[in-house]
């Protein structure tokens, strides 16, 4: 299987796991990440940054398939598809506010955490594109 397939599906994979864990009933902001991270319960905004950290993992991840896709197949990876990269991780962390409010009962819709979301999508994207024209220089 070619390495774009396989971090497409760990793309996905990841997407599937931050929204369990983004709706499970953990009653507290971070929950899940707090019980296996403990160490992290003294630090302020750890509900953020932990949005943050999960968004720019899969944008990371998207963008390193598209980046192998494009290795493989010859095809161009742009600047353009980078940008739809971050809006889809974006999007999606939008979708999951919207679900917290209306599907968990114990969560709650936060458009702080929404703006995490896109940050960490964001500083992902342009991590990698910036190593790119780094690269081609």
């Amino acid at each position: 299987m070619p390495l774009w397939k396989l971090l497409a599906a760990a793309s996905l994979g990841w997407a599937l796991f931050m929204l369990w864990g983004c709706l499970n009933e953990t009653g507290s902001s971070g929950g899940l990440i707090l019980r296996l991270f403990p160490f992290l319960r003294g630090f302020a905004h750890t509900d953020k940054l932990v949005h943050a950290g999960l968004h720019t993992v899969l944008a990371g991840l998207l963008c390193c398939a598209g980046l192998a896709r494009e290795h493989a197949t010859g095809l161009r990876w742009t600047a353009g598809q980078a940008l739809a990269v971050a809006l889809v991780c974006a999007g999606y962390g939008g979708v999951i506010e919207l679900l917290q409010a209306g599907v968990a009962p114990t969560r709650s819709a936060e458009w702080l955490d929404a703006l995490a979301n896109a940050a960490g999508a964001s500083l992902a994207v342009l991590f990698i594109q910036g190593l790119r024209c780094m690269k081609q220089k």
